[in-house]
This record gives structure tokens, C-alpha cells and sequence, in this order.
């Protein structure tokens, strides 16, 4: 396969793209490469970082003694984490590392499929096992049987990225598409701009106006709060849009609550009250766009009182709204993640993020938009040693969707249907949408299920088998990001902990066991870390394996002044800001809401939110642990006094959340964080954790979005009654 940075394709590109062949987690078999540099009989300090998906990407040190940690905190020489770690990672050798439940030794299933019992075994019984059943499958029906299930729950580059995708890739397994998380965000930009990289964290000190458009920095993003905060005492103005009141919201000068999913409907009306009032950077667009008459004559539709009756926001809102952001310079809109989850999800990213090429925001030093990072490294890191080998990379491999992971488990006519599935960095059975359907396909008898984890998750307790995997504190790898600058090392700290193994050394004995010859089956993790900082570009100048080993975290070399559009240069075929976009469908974004017939209406008359409102879980991490979940209390539901009023809910009341697809019970929190109409609860809680064990996902539906192929898991409508 040739390099990433030849082939022009960015980070997340690779990300999907591999995906697709079964990208895994990895690392190596090789002593050596796991810990022999770690003499556990002295006093050292190594540099490491959060390995979650998290934008902020933490860098941190590690003390220990006769392999135990003593010290644990962020590091200082990470301006952006400025000596701070989130709360969610304050404790985490603790929670983790060294949580009493850790799963130390491999387990296999003695009980029924959920009950979670199991009995202990060597890792040469489990790999002889586990090998013999996968050869079985392969033998039988092909490796296309065989679907890898994984996602963000590691986001090293080794540990998420290398060993593993080689291995499903060398089987033929089905391949996965990731998109449950970011693919809708990114088709969306991508369509307008071309990349997703904008303006850089720190340099929203710059701005002046600053709308969060569907993101929770305080929550989610808690490090560039701070630079925030400096922008607000230097004159900016803070604007959040979000159905939601978050902990942003209630901080900020102005919070905008559109309905949930309407986020499209009100980019189109801003810019048809900028189009209408000549409020628009005429010049910028002749320089630098494409598509400005079409666009003209798709939002005539999107007037001000339409909107209003969309939006549920007033017809002076949007108008006041258009006309501060337009006239305000320098004005930055910062988006994320938290607008994608509805089916217009990338048609809302696709028109916010025309917004500062009609107003020509781009032309000024902390003015734009501001999205993602990755495409930074994408361009400078040397991809050949992460990517496939070229006798691997096979698209014809057929592939499917992890939203529909409940579906391909239970469907009788899918040629071969699913026989063994492999999971690592993830948990669905608490965070794939249709909940009921997945748990019905993991209690299959005839599936093998295989899983790598720390602790007994809901997942884990429908396995045949478990592996116990090594934590980011006892193994190799290098982080780069996708919200913020900073590349990473991370060097083990302390030996793996009793028999728990790097996830690749998990991979490397079953290619072993299976009689694989294949010298990319069994790169070492240090050569994978080594070689991939090995690159020429710019943007790396200084920065080495030996000089992360010595700092932990260094800032790419960037230029000290980043204006990426200032003079076009958008990444799109054209070279400009596509506002229209015949190649594309729809051509220009649109919102169509989803239509209901007046059966469902009545029946399910609320929508149905479900964020990441705890302070201490990373989506579905950190949940079982005891006094994250004292401080997190138990699961509720936001709802509007006046909806509580009409059921007769008061309180702290047990209610009931219910439509087609499930009910969870949960404890009533009578809010105006929420609109009329609109419930709120929490993601991450586990099922086990649940009167009836069913968490939010069991009303979620596998409903895609428009472009990117994510999940509209938003799109939710349920009923509620007092238990």
C-alpha cells in the first residue's frame, strides 16, 4: 500500500478506510516490547498519555516503586493540558489500572450467554481453543463469518490502529464501518470545506464572537474552556446552540435551544437573513466559493417565520442571532460531535460550516470554523507503518455497518451470516443503538464471542471466552488527535499486571496458532512507534522518538500564524467553499424532518435525548467503578415541569421510558434544561446498573443519517409514566 501522505489521504480517511478491513488494537508478543525497558525494582517517571476518545488528548507522567504507581498527574510540558487532567481520569490507576475487578486472567463461559459465569484458564488453553473454533469457521463458510467489533476505546495508534487489522484483515473477516461516532460530522464538512481542519484550539483567544454549535466544552472538552474563557475576558462574546442546557449553556452569554434535530433548518435561516440584509462578504465569496445563486434560491425557503416554526426558537432570535454573528469579527463557530445524531446529521455540519465563507470569517486570525485536528497528522506522520500491507488492503471484502450490529447478528438471509464475533476497545452491548435486537444476537448459542477487556462489561458477560487486556499503563504506544496539536508517546510504566497482554500479543498468538507465516503478523509495537514518527514533513521537524521519550508530548510544527481559508484554499476538487455541489446528493444540505403518522404521535409524543451528561464516564468507561458512581447518582431523566405536571410525575419518582423497542426505569429530575416535548438522559450507565437491565440504547433506533452513514440515535421518540 503505498504512503498515506502519496495517496493524499488524511487521518480519518485511513481510520475508515482500514476499518472497513477490520482494524484492531495492537501491540506485540515480544517481551521485550511490552516492558523490558521497565526495571520494577526502581524509582523511574515515564510519559504517557489518554488514550480515550476525548479531543483533548492529555498528556501525563507516571512515578512508580517496585511496580507501583506513586504518582500519577498531568503534564506540564503540555501547554494545552497545562498540568490538569479531566475529571474522568484524576484516579485512573486506581479505577483502572488497579481496580480490585480487573480482569486478570483469561476466562472462559461456563453458564448461560448473560449470566456471567465463567472459570479461569491459561492463555495456551484459550488460544488453542479460540484459534481451533476461528480455523473451523474460515474452513466452513470463509472468514467473511468472522465481524471484528471495535471502536474508540483506544485510540493509540498501535493499540487501536496496527497488529489487529492486519490479522482480520489476513482472514478475510467481514469488515466493520465505524461510523457510529464523527463519519456524519466529517461527510458534512467535508462536502463544504474539503477538510475538517479549521482553526486551532488555542487560537480561539482571538475571536471575538464564538458560537459552540452543539458541543459541551466544560463537559467534554475541558481544555480548551480555559482558552475560552481568556477570549471571553478579552471581549468575546459566548453563544451556545444546543437543545440541551448544558454546563456551557448556563455559563454563556446567550444560550440558543432550537428543537433537537432542527440545527439545519436554522444554519439555512441565518444565512437567508444574511443573503436578505447584504450582511454577506460579497468579495470572499467571488474569490473563493462556488454555488452562491443556487444557495440564494435554496434558503428563500428558509425565511425567518418558516425557521421559527421549525426551530421553536422566535422569529427575533433568528434574526438577532444572524446579525450579531455576521457583523462580528473575529467570529468562530466551534462544532464537534453533538449535532450528527439526527438524520440530517451531516447537512447540518455541511451548512454551519458555510456560514464563515458567507460571511468571510475566514479572513481573520481566530475566525472561521473550528472541527477536527487529525488531518494534521495525517499529512505529517509516516502512515506505512501503521497502514496495511498492500497484499492485505482486499475492498471487496464485504462490509458492515456498526450501527446495525443487531441486525447482521440476527439475520437469516445475510450469506455467511455472522458465526464468531471479536470484540476490543468497545462495549455495545451498552453503546450500539437497538440495544434489544443486539443483546437477542449476543445471546445466540451458535455464535462465538469472543472478547478483550479489563473488566466483566455487559458485553463481556455474553463471551465464550475473555482475554484480559493490558491498560495504557503497561504498554507501548503513540497518540496523536483529533482535537487538539499534540502528538504523544506513551511507555509503560509498570509490568503487566498478572497474566494481562497487549491486545496485539493477543493477535500474534492466534496467527501463530494458526500456522501464519506472514512477517507483518509480528511487527513489535517499538518498531511500529519508532517508524511512524520516521517522516521528513515539516510539521514533525524535532520531534522524534527519543524526544517524546524525554517530553512525552510535543507540539506540532505549525505555522505560528494558522489561517487556513484566508485566501481559499479549501481542500474540495475545486480549490473553493462548495455551497452547491452537483456531485453530491443532495446538492445543497436540506432539511426534511422525519415524518410520524398520527398514531405514533400520540403514542410517543416526546423526543428522546440521550447525551453525555456525566462528569465521570467516557462513554460507557469509568461506569463501573464505586464512587464514580456515587458522585454520578443513579440514572435520571430530564423532564420539563410542564410534561411532569401532565402524568402526574413529581421529583425523584420512578418513571418509565418506553416505545417500540424497550422501556428503561429511571428517576424523574424535573428540569428546564429540557423544552416541552423534549426527555433527557444520560449515556454510559451500564445495563446491569438498570431496574430491567436496559440503558438508553434499548429505545435508540439503527436509523443512519443522510451522508456518512452514522447514527441518527437522536431521532427517538418515547412516552413516560410514574412507575
Amino acid at each position: 500500500m503505498k504512503s498515506k501522505r502519496d495517496k493524499g489521504i488524511d487521518r480519518r480517511e485511513f481510520i475508515e478506510i482500514s476499518g472497513k478491513a477490520g482494524i484492531g488494537i495492537g501491540l506485540s508478543a515480544v517481551p521485550l516490547l511490552t516492558n523490558s525497558c521497565t526495571d520494577v525494582s526502581k524509582t523511574k517517571t515515564v510519559h504517557g498519555a489518554c488514550y480515550h476518545d476525548c479531543p483533548d488528548r492529555c498528556s501525563w507522567n507516571v512515578t512508580t516503586v517496585d511496580n507501583e504507581v506513586t504518582a500519577f498527574q498531568a503534564s506540564a510540558n503540555n501547554p494545552y493540558t497545562a498540568g490538569k487532567l479531566c475529571d474522568k481520569m484524576v484516579n485512573f490507576p486506581k479505577d483502572v489500572t488497579f481496580h480490585p475487578d480487573r480482569i486478570l486472567t483469561p476466562l472462559k463461559r461456563v453458564g448461560e450467554k448473560g449470566q456471567g459465569s465463567f472459570e479461569k484458564i491459561s492463555w495456551e488453553q484459550a488460544i488453542r481453543e479460540v484459534a481451533f473454533k476461528l480455523q473451523s469457521i474460515i474452513d466452513l463458510k470463509g472468514g467473511e463469518a468472522i465481524l471484528p467489533y471495535s471502536f474508540g476505546g483506544n485510540q493509540g495508534m498501535v493499540q487501536g490502529d496496527a497488529m489487529p487489522n492486519r490479522f482480520f484483515a489476513h482472514i478475510g473477516a467481514s469488515q466493520l464501518e465505524r461510523t457510529i461516532c464523527g463519519s456524519a460530522a466529517v461527510a458534512g464538512v467535508l462536502a463544504t470545506n474539503g477538510q475538517t481542519t479549521g482553526v486551532l484550539p488555542e487560537d480561539i483567544v482571538h475571536s471575538r464572537y464564538i458560537v459552540l454549535w452543539g458541543t459541551n466544552p466544560m463537559l467534554s472538552n475541558q481544555h480548551l474552556w480555559p482558552f475560552i474563557q481568556k477570549a471571553k475576558n478579552n471581549g468575546a462574546k459566548i453563544v451556545v446552540v444546543d437543545p440541551f442546557k448544558s454546563l456551557t449553556a448556563a455559563e454563556a452569554d446567550w444560550h440558543i435551544q432550537p428543537n433537537p434535530g432542527t440545527d439545519t433548518a436554522l444554519a439555512l435561516g441565518l444565512m437567508h437573513v444574511i443573503l436578505a440584509e447584504g450582511l454577506q462578504d460579497q468579495d470572499y465569496i467571488d474569490r473563493y466559493t462556488l454555488g452562491i445563486d443556487q444557495l440564494k434560491e435554496h434558503v428563500q425557503k428558509f425565511d425567518p417565520e418558516s425557521v421559527a416554526r421549525i426551530t421553536g426558537l422566535k422569529f427575533e432570535t433568528i434574526l438577532e442571532f444572524a446579525r450579531a454573528y455576521a457583523q462580528s469579527s473575529p467570529s468562530l463557530i466551534r462544532v464537534l460531535i453533538g449535532m450528527e445524531h439526527q438524520a440530517n446529521g451531516a447537512s447540518a455540519f455541511r451548512a454551519v460550516a458555510m456560514l464563515p465563507a458567507l460571511t468571510g470569517a475566514w479572513r481573520h486570525f481566530g475566525g472561521g470554523l473550528m472541527h477536527m485536528t487529525y488531518e494534521l497528522f495525517g499529512e505529517c506522520l509516516n502512515w506505512d507503518s501503521i497502514s496495511l500491507p498492500e497484499v492485505l488492503a482486499d475492498p471487496s471484502t464485504r462490509s458492515i455497518n456498526m450501527i446495525e450490529l443487531g441486525k447482521a447478528l440476527n439475520d437469516d438471509a445475510l450469506n455467511p451470516g455472522i458465526d464468531a464475533l471479536f470484540v476490543f476497545n468497545s462495549n455495545p452491548a451498552v453503546t450500539t443503538p437497538n440495544q434489544r435486537l443486539v443483546l437477542k444476537g449476543l445471546k445466540r448459542k451458535d455464535l462465538l464471542t469472543v472478547v478483550s477487556e479489563h473488566f466483566l462489561t455487559d458485553t463481556a458477560r455474553y463471551a465464550d471466552y475473555i482475554f484480559p487486556a493490558t491498560t495504557v499503563l503497561e504498554n507501548w504506544d503513540i497518540l496523536d488527535s483529533w482535537g487538539s496539536t499534540y502528538i504523544n508517546i506513551n511507555e509503560p510504566a509498570i509490568a503487566p499486571l498478572g497474566a494481562s497482554k497487549p491486545n496485539s500479543e493477543l493477535f500474534r498468538l492466534l496467527a501463530r496458532e494458526m500456522g501464519f507465516t506472514e512477517s507483518y503478523l509480528y511487527q513489535s509495537d517499538i518498531e511500529i512507534v519508532k517508524k511512524t514518527l520516521q517522516s521528513d514533513h515539516e510539521y514533525l521537524k524535532g520531534i522524534t522518538f527519543e524526544s517524546l521519550r524525554a517530553s512525552g508530548g510535543q507540539r506540532l510544527n505549525l505555522p505560528e500564524k494558522w489561517m487556513p481559508h484566508a485566501q481559499g484554499n479549501f481542500k474540495t476538487q475545486s480549490g473553493k467553499c462548495h455551497f452547491y455541489d452537483a456531485g453530491i446528493q443532495p446538492s445543497l444540505p436540506t432539511y426534511i424532518p422525519i415524518t410520524y403518522s398520527q398514531k405514533e404521535r400520540e403514542k410517543y409524543p416526546l423526543q428522546l435525548l440521550t447525551i453525555k451528561t456525566p462528569r465521570y464516564f467516557l462513554n460507557s468507561s469509568h461506569a463501573n467503578v464505586d464512587h464514580i458512581l456515587k458522585k454520578e447518582g443513579k440514572p435520571y431523566l430530564e423532564i420539563h415541569p410542564a410534561e411532569a405536571a401532565a402524568r402526574n410525575i413529581t421529583e425523584g419518582e420512578e418513571v418509565k421510558v418506553f416505545n417500540q423497542r424497550g422501556s428503561v426505569y429511571l428517576t424523574a429530575r424535573l428540569s428546564q434544561k429540557v423544552t416541552r416535548g423534549v426527555v433527557c438522559m444520560p449515556q454510559g450507565y451500564w445495563l446491569s446498573q438498570y431496574k430491567g437491565g436496559a440503558s438508553a440504547n434499548a429505545l435508540t433506533s439503527d436509523l443512519l443519517t443522510d451522508m456518512g452513514r452514522g447514527g441518527a440515535i437522536q431521532e427517538t421518540k418515547v412516552e413516560i409514566v410514574k412507575v
